[in-house]
């Protein structure tokens, strides 16, 4: 029998359509995976961890109320991200995926807490300070599982 393109192609359909489509979004997971939390890291570290450090959030800083108020937007929209990226590692079947899962929530929970916070104007830096121990322990465990974690700049709504 010849192979003929018409053949081939109506071999190559019936083959794509056959194979589930979760397949193909497996491949993917990790790259969805590292874009939501990249584009997280950057909301965090743009909005929040920089303009602490540069003492916007001080008592008396000129600007503080709105650096406080964008940065507690910007924490809201990461802690987002951060749970779209749970979601892609808990239907994974990626070790590593599956490995980062778990201190994913916390992470999301922490986000929103210290946003709310931020929006109405109290910052513990404890708090922030942990947030950023949170951050790096979780970019570390992704890099030693061949993982990096980068910052994605990305416009905020509202920002």
């Amino acid at each position: 029998m010849k192979l003929t393109p018409t053949l081939l192609s109506a071999t190559m359909l019936l083959t794509l359509t056959a194979t589930p489509l979760s397949t193909s979004h497996a491949i993917l997971d990790k790259t969805r995976f590292v874009v939501h939390l990249g584009i997280a890291y950057y909301a965090f570290h743009h909005w929040d961890l920089q303009p602490y450090k540069a003492g916007k959030f001080s008592a008396g800083a000129p600007g503080r109320t709105s650096a406080m108020v964008k940065g507690g937007l910007a924490l809201a929209f990461a802690a987002h991200e951060v749970a779209v990226a749970k979601k892609i590692a808990d239907k994974s079947h990626d070790p590593l995926l599956m490995k980062l899962d778990a201190s994913l929530g916390g992470l999301s929970g922490k986000m929103n807490s210290i946003g709310s916070g931020l929006k109405s104007g109290n910052l513990n830096p404890a708090d922030l300070q942990s947030l950023e121990n949170d951050t790096n322990s979780l970019s570390g465990n992704a890099a030693a599982g061949g993982q990096q974690i980068k910052d994605i700049a990305t416009p905020i709504p509202g920002l």
